[in-house]
């Protein structure tokens, strides 16, 4: 890199995302073809008013004169491993947040990632482990924190995540792609096509600006609280989620991103799914059908409605990510996937240490034996 000067600040105040959000919003634009609706500012902004709750800001920013070239999206929290308390340092999410990673022009990378890890263990008083969920393990940022793990000696572990995050290439036509679906599957899709349209009238509206929204929200968190999800507290419509996603809708229709469909049977809508629709890829962050039309599988007949205008559309996305783990249900859809990662790191103190022998040795130990306890007991069955 050259004579190039580089600085770096560490933001962690409330002032942070205004300061940041053009800088932010031009970098995730000139990383158009690697980033996801997840890097945005319009996503990190959202998700920091809902669900922050006590956590602090620890966004770590590198800079090419005024330039914005990288940004660790990264918070401090208490927290726990299987109980035992920790002070961790991770990336600002939860479960709604589907892909995690850094953002940071590629030229600038290894550099920038190299100054993170130094920038942390500076601050290793503060923290008891380094956890970075749902990475994405093909992605060139994990690959180059590896290797910078790695090579200056740091503790760390990479564990599987079910986060599989299935998702499409839509190349053809949908006719064509259709017919590459098995021949099962082919027959299921028809039944439900037929099944459906003997049941009444169907129309499926794709909702893609603030007022459209503001027409159906009632009934999007309806569906979204009678489906089997709200028993978990976790649907569109929980009362934490409900304000989170209705800020996320104004965010994103403001700036062409918002993408919500809607199957209705007679005038009433019956299933709904939430998209994010941004950087040339369609997320279909979240789904619900009411189940009193579960013989129906509104679900099923909603995205086969989804996927024919995905191939059909003019300007068509480069990407359909079904989002989240590799169901049964998606595999009807596509064969592939990208895997996801959570990273642990440790540092060279008692309590650290102590927790890395903790969670990797003791839980991990007792969960292998109850596993293979279960396998025993299922064995000696007659």
């Amino acid at each position: 890199m050259g004579n190039e000067t580089f600085r770096f600040e560490l933001l962690d105040g409330p002032e942070a995302f205004s300061r940041l959000e053009g800088g932010w919003e031009c970098l995730c634009d000139e990383l158009a073809d690697h980033v996801t609706a997840f890097a945005s500012h319009t996503w990190y902004q959202s998700w920091w008013t809902y669900y922050s709750s006590m956590a602090r800001l620890h966004l770590f920013t590198m800079w090419q004169g005024d330039k914005l070239v990288g940004i660790a999206p990264l918070m401090w929290k208490k927290s726990s491993l299987h109980g035992l308390p920790v002070r961790m340092i991770g990336f600002i999410q939860n479960n709604q947040s589907l892909h995690n990673d850094f953002i940071v022009t590629p030229e600038h990378r290894t550099f920038f990632l190299q100054e993170l890890i130094h920038s942390l263990f500076e601050q290793s008083s503060s923290w008891d482990i380094i956890y970075l969920r749902n990475i994405s393990l093909v992605s060139n940022n994990y690959k180059s924190l590896e290797e910078i793990l790695a090579a200056e000696g740091k503790s760390w572990k990479r564990i599987s995540n079910p986060i599989d995050s299935p998702y499409l290439i839509p190349s053809g036509s949908w006719s064509d792609y259709f017919a590459g679906r098995t021949r099962k599957t082919r027959k299921n899709l028809k039944h439900i096509r037929n099944k459906i349209y003997c049941a009444g009238k169907v129309s499926v509206k794709n909702i893609r600006t603030w007022e459209e929204f503001l027409s159906c929200k009632e009934d999007m968190f309806d569906v979204a609280q009678q489906s089997w999800s709200e028993r978990v507290g976790d649907s569109l419509g929980s009362p934490l989620n409900r304000d989170f996603f209705e800020s996320l809708a104004f965010r994103a229709a403001a700036k062409g991103w918002l993408s919500i469909w809607a199957l209705y049977l007679d005038g009433k809508m019956i299933a709904v799914e939430f998209h994010l629709k941004a950087y040339g890829r369609e997320h279909a962050m979240r789904g619900h059908y009411h189940p009193e039309f579960a013989s129906l599988s509104p679900g099923t007949y909603l995205e086969m409605t989804i996927l024919e205008h995905v191939f059909e559309e003019q300007e068509r996305v480069r990407v359909y990510d079904f989002c989240g783990s590799f169901d049964s249900y998606k595999k009807k859809w596509t064969d592939t996937s990208v895997p996801h990662g959570d990273i642990y790191v440790f540092k060279e103190q008692l309590y650290s240490k102590a927790a890395f022998f903790y969670e990797f040795n003791i839980v991990s130990g007792i969960m292998k034996a109850v596993r293979y306890a279960k396998r025993r007991l299922l064995q000696s069955k007659p």
